[in-house]
């Protein structure tokens, strides 16, 4: 990804926390067989991890049937395994016997993610399957070739060679996988209907794992209620957590005996902004409760403002935001408290 602040956010780790992508086919020796795990295959021989891709369902649905229902989805330990089935041109030959050359390969695309995201899952795996067809369907047949020349003992010239090219198209499979998948959730999607829970829980999901949520953020308008106290301190801190255009968070304190949480903020610009609307929130079960909001009808220049919170028992997880008068995300903010006293 050329993008420099995509490239920080969605790393390899983050990506696996969102979701796994599993590209396979069915293999007439040896049954399910995996051709790549996208973000990387160390589970590819874990009997454990792939249980619950061994026993999905899409593998005993005719591809017409599947169809149908454009997805089918298995929920296993917390997560929900949304799969689709396709069948593609194939120039093979086949190890039984029945079986021609051009018998069509059974390809079945997996996407594994959490319950509390499950609502991008439907789009997602539409969006991944559109693309593997369109990109490769004349191609998935020399990697599933690649993939038998692997278990070859005497590896002759020609299997050598199917081997090389076929590592080549996995690489390219991956890359496109990769490349689709953070676009994804780099952008996400905006929704019509931003008032439901599961979106909201969702996209708090997302703000929790670190990720850039503003361009969501900024279509919600919750009607909620303001207990924050606000005014101008004299003094600055040295503290510099983040920066973000017009604002700069210069402090975040709490405090222990109050059990409020400070978040010192300043105007960067050399203008006065107008009607900013900041946004606090504490989070459980990656789900934002009690939402705060308080608009600022003026904010002069290099001036600190101090918004303070109470911190809920045995919450540890907020978030905050703070939205111009178009209702546009200018900044974002995860606050771990936890992070905060090993500090």
């Amino acid at each position: 990804m050329a993008d420099s602040k995509k490239s920080k956010s969605l790393n390899k780790k983050s990506l696996e926390d969102l979701c796994v992508v599993y590209v396979l086919y069915f293999d007439e020796e040896r049954g399910h067989v995996p051709l790549l795990i996208y973000p990387h295959d160390k589970y590819k021989d874990d009997k454990k991890y792939m249980r619950p891709i061994k026993y999905h369902s899409i593998w005993f649905l005719p591809v017409d049937e599947q169809e149908a229902l454009d997805h089918i989805d298995l929920e296993y330990k917390g997560y929900i395994f949304f799969g689709k089935k396709f069948l593609t041109k194939s120039k093979r030959k086949k190890r039984r016997a029945g079986l021609k050359e051009e018998t069509p390969e059974t390809i079945v695309v997996i996407v594994s993610l959490p319950n509390d995201i499950e609502i991008f899952g439907d789009d997602l795996i539409r969006k991944l399957t559109l693309l593997i067809k369109e990109k490769f369907d004349d191609k998935l047949f020399q990697i599933i070739e690649y993939e038998v020349a692997k278990e070859q003992v005497i590896k002759t010239k020609q299997i050598q060679e199917t081997i090389k090219k076929g590592k080549l198209l996995v690489e390219s499979l991956k890359d496109l996988v990769g490349k689709t998948i953070e676009d994804y959730f780099s952008k996400v999607v905006k929704y019509t209907d931003r008032t439901s829970i599961s979106k909201q829980k969702a996209i708090s999901y997302l703000s929790l794992k670190g990720l850039d949520v503003s361009n969501i953020a900024n279509s919600f308008n919750i009607n909620t209620f303001s207990n924050i106290k606000l005014f101008d301190p004299n003094q600055k801190s040295e503290n510099n957590f983040s920066l973000e255009k017009q604002f700069k968070i210069v402090n975040i304190n709490v405090m222990k005996d109050s059990q409020e949480l400070e978040i010192m903020v300043r105007n960067t610009t050399k203008e006065d902004i107008n009607n900013a609307i900041v946004n606090i929130a504490h989070v459980k079960d990656y789900f934002e409760k009690e939402i705060m909001n308080q608009e600022i009808d003026l904010w002069f220049p290099e001036e600190e403002l101090l918004f303070i919170s109470p911190i809920i028992p045995h919450i540890n997880e907020y978030l905050f935001f703070i939205k111009n008068n178009k209702n546009e995300n200018i900044l974002s903010k995860k606050i771990n408290l936890e992070k905060l006293k090993s500090n």
